[in-house]
Order: C-alpha cells, then structure tokens, then sequence
C-alpha cells in the first residue's frame, strides 16, 4: 500500500522541516517499529539529497522529487506535522552526531532500495 500526503500538506511539511531547523530543541519525540524505520529512511534521503545538491552533483528537478519522496516517507510516522517536523530535526542531529559524511553516504547506499520498496 502506497502512502502519500496531498501536495499542500507535503508541501507545508517540507516548509516546517526548512524552517524548523533552527528551532530550539523540545522534549524527544519516542517514535519505535515501522514509524522509526521510515523516519529514518526519511532522513537519510533528506539529508543526503540536500548535501549533494548543494555539492552540485544533483539537480534541482531531482532534488526536489528526492525531498518529496522523503516527505511521503514520513505518513509512516504517526502525529502532526509540527511533531513530523520535530521527529526528523531529532533524527537528523542524532545522524550528524553519529555519522560522518562517507558513513552516512554509504549507509544511505545500503538501505535506500529497501526504503524505496518499502515506505514509497
């Protein structure tokens, strides 16, 4: 089963997640079984999308779609989009404070065919 937000609702989601990234930090969201499975999957795609477009090595179209696609990935992840927004903040300081670049570039090349048949 194929999951998806409508286009206004992935669209003010991926806008909370650019705009939430310098928000102060909140209680931890506990997120566990398929919800942290996708969540993750989510951010490894958002997080390496975005580092290799700004290395110029993505396009904008491509981009954009990659960034789409990890929003889709979050109606996995159970509650609002503030606590969506919130969830893949945590998830993305969790993988900068345990991953450097290649190793998150590399876990990303492991799991991301079984995140894209899985969650998209």
């Amino acid at each position: 089963m194929r999951l998806s937000l409508p286009a206004p609702a992935a669209t003010a989601l991926a806008l909370a997640l650019a705009l939430g990234l310098g928000q102060p930090a909140r209680a931890d969201l506990v997120i566990d079984g398929r919800a942290a499975q996708a969540l993750h999957c989510s951010a490894l795609l958002y997080m390496v999308a975005d580092e290799l477009y700004h290395a110029g090595y993505l396009g904008r179209s491509d981009y954009n779609a990659a960034q789409q696609a990890a929003v889709r990935m979050l109606a996995y992840v159970p509650g609002t989009n503030d606590q969506k927004a919130q969830a893949m903040r945590q998830r993305f300081e969790k993988l900068m404070r345990s991953r450097s670049l290649p190793q998150l570039f590399d876990e990303f090349d492991k799991t991301a065919p079984w995140c894209r048949k899985t969650f998209l």
